[in-house]
């Protein structure tokens, strides 16, 4: 037992005095990745909102070190041109999930996820325990884990989110993923490959989780989902082997830390293999600093990483971590940062013809500045439209330009359910709307840009329903008339 007790003060010292290193350094930092800088961030989900706005809720890295049982706050940062981001500050904390005379220590929040769905903001949070005084059933030292799937909720991005449903019911693991798809459905991904649809109150399993095959073993953790021309894409971050060979870390036997993907047409799969995102940390980093006599930068770490991809304007993006910033905060980029001390980056990600996704390069620049030149919304109709029996709209030559996030409609006399679908003449289906109640009524979309002819047709048993003001929007950061 004395044991114990020493190794776990000599690791608290270790830690202690790792914080006090990676303060040495006071310069600024001068580079575009990471995009934070004044803070550890981790985890990114990004999103585009109904502000037209690029936003990412993060984890957060304790500036005192301590590793992973110190992350207990979220932040969400947003911009408008992929070059400037603003810190909207904490908007979620462990102290919103602690039961009564729970010590802090024993909790920890890790990767979130968070989703706009018809007015509301939501946010899919991993809780993960430590359990006091517990033994493991496994045979091996320590005390039992477990963790599980919560969700909070608010009127904003930049609002506290409050609990709607602390653990949901058939969810055992760690980072979501949510993903609202062209078809009004919405599903829950995590932890080791499941999936599940979530029932429309956002906060409950509608359908029992399913194990995905992603056509691989190399799956680890930190799944993410994104849809292009059709095509699903399931991001993840790759099993490894900790031990490096300091003479030979590129040695070609040793399992990677990658971020990989798999791909299907059927957002169930099964999944096909695809290949690398982007490779180990600081492996192929361009034009950045490079170790003696090495070919991988000071951060270059087996350290977990996290892919978040996301479209805003025509381009899609990867938002990943490093150490990059901790490495620099201890000598300007002479030792290797902190492991868990992490960075929010982003560079862009591009396809071949195929819709094979090319490896992404990490860079210490970043991205180039996004200068948007369209509309906030562009609206359809002119006047209320009765739609009657199944009356289908149409209208011609809309320039959606580099791209649209959300539609809505105001929807009046609704006497029994039906739906609307968002579709293209050329038959791509951009969204469905089920319309219940009289109100406004919105839906995300995966593909909206270019030139197109709209067609909203409705689908059940019609009366004499009334459409106004159906119209695209967050086409850009700032509201603009159409």
């Amino acid at each position: 037992m004395l044991n114990k007790i020493i190794l776990y003060f000599l690791v608290f010292l270790s830690l202690q005095l790792s914080a006090q290193k990676k303060n040495s350094n006071t310069k600024p930092y001068p580079y575009g990745n990471p995009v934070i800088t004044h803070m550890y961030t981790a985890d990114a989900s990004p999103h585009v909102m109904p502000d037209g706005r690029m936003w990412m809720v993060t984890s957060v890295d304790s500036e005192e070190g301590g590793g992973y049982p110190t992350m207990h706050k979220y932040h969400t940062f947003s911009t408008s041109d992929m070059k400037t981001w603003k810190d909207h500050g904490e908007i979620f904390n462990i102290e919103d999930v602690l039961p009564n005379n729970i010590k802090k220590q024993d909790w920890a929040l890790w990767a979130p996820d968070m989703i706009y769905r018809k007015g509301k903001y939501y946010i899919y949070y991993p809780v993960w325990i430590h359990h006091t005084d517990s033994v493991r059933t496994d045979g091996k030292e320590g005390r039992m884990v477990t963790s599980y799937i919560g969700v909070a909720q608010s009127d904003g991005p930049d609002k506290h989110f409050k609990v709607i449903n602390p653990k949901i019911e058939g969810t055992s693991g760690i980072d979501p993923s949510v993903f609202a798809d062209d078809d009004g459905n919405v599903y829950l991904f995590w932890g080791h490959q499941k999936v599940a649809k979530l029932k429309d109150n956002m906060m409950e399993l509608e359908t029992k989780p399913l194990q995905l095959d992603l056509g691989t073993d190399k799956f680890m953790e930190a799944i993410w989902v994104h849809k292009r021309n059709g095509v699903y894409y399931i991001s993840y971050h790759t099993k490894y082997n900790n031990k490096i060979d300091k003479e030979n870390p590129d040695d070609v036997t040793r399992e990677k830390s990658e971020i990989a993907y798999s791909y299907s047409k059927n957002i169930l799969g099964p999944y096909i293999y695809g290949g690398v995102v982007n490779y180990e940390l600081g492996v192929n980093l361009k034009n950045g600093p490079k170790m003696p006599n090495k070919d991988y930068a000071p951060w270059r770490l087996t350290q977990s990483n996290h892919v978040g991809i996301t479209d805003y304007h025509g381009q899609d993006y990867l938002f990943y971590h490093t150490s990059a910033l901790s490495s620099w905060r201890q000598d300007q980029f002479e030792n290797m940062g902190t492991w868990t001390q992490r960075s929010v980056c982003v560079d862009k990600l591009n396809y071949n013809a195929d819709g094979s996704i090319i490896p992404v390069q990490q860079t210490l620049e970043g991205v180039d500045r996004v200068n948007i030149n369209q509309p906030f919304e562009i609206q359809l109709l002119q006047k209320p439209e009765t739609i009657g029996v199944k009356k289908t709209l149409i209208f011609s030559n809309i320039q959606l330009g580099t791209g649209y996030y959300y539609f809505g409609v105001d929807v009046k006399n609704v006497s029994s359910p039906f739906s609307l679908q968002i579709k293209t003449k050329k038959g791509d289906l951009l969204g469905t709307i089920l319309v219940e109640t009289n109100g406004v009524t919105e839906i995300g979309l995966n593909y909206a840009k270019g030139n197109e002819d709209i067609i909203i047709n409705p689908i059940g048993n019609m009366g004499n329903e009334i459409l106004n003001n159906a119209r695209f929007f967050a086409g850009a950061p700032v509201k603009m008339k159409p």
